[in-house]
């Protein structure tokens, strides 16, 4: 018995070892990812309301827009068209479907802050909680998030599932919406 147990506490050990090395190098993950700042989080810790920017004659929105079920029929499409998909936007979007408890949802927020930005006046970045607005969710087919739906006005959306990197994102907003 006593040589089947030591194997088993050494290997016990060496997992508890293993768990809390820190990564270093390029493993190391970025600040940026880990947490949205608390800085962009209202009070129950969701991300925050519409905000803009004015410039010069027109609203120029350069942040993310988190919205409700009737604010999507408005901004971006009806749930219920019988005409099927028209997207009511005369700028391309991301529509990122979330919610507060997902991890992966948390990591890409600062990169949708990032290019709410930087894009500015290009496109718009808006935000839909699946728990807060599961007939959106629903009438997109979304099973799994996050998930991305790119929008471009007269063309219908296209999308992503999962975290996608800094990299990889700004890769498919240049090539999916931009061009």
């Amino acid at each position: 018995m006593k040589k089947t147990f030591l194997p088993l506490v050494i290997a016990l050990i060496f997992s508890l070892a293993a768990c809390n090395q820190q990564p270093t190098g390029e493993d190391q993950p970025s600040d940026e990812v880990t947490e949205v700042p608390a800085t962009l989080l209202n009070d129950n810790g969701a991300a925050p309301s519409v905000t803009a920017v004015e410039d010069t004659e027109e609203k120029v929105i350069s942040t993310v827009q988190v919205l409700n079920t009737k604010q999507f029929e408005e901004k971006v499409c009806e749930l219920n068209n019988p005409k099927g998909f028209q997207y009511k936007g005369k700028l391309p979007a991301v529509v990122d479907f979330y919610a507060d408890w997902c991890g992966p949802c948390r990591g890409i927020a600062p990169y949708l802050v990032e290019f709410a930005k930087e894009y500015a006046g290009q496109i718009v970045i808006y935000k839909v909680n699946i728990d807060k607005c599961p007939e959106v969710s629903q009438a997109f087919g979304i099973q799994s998030i996050p998930t991305l739906l790119y929008m471009k006005p007269n063309a219908q959306p296209t999308a992503t599932v999962g975290a996608l990197s800094k990299e990889e994102l700004k890769q498919v907003i240049e090539d999916s919406l931009l061009k």
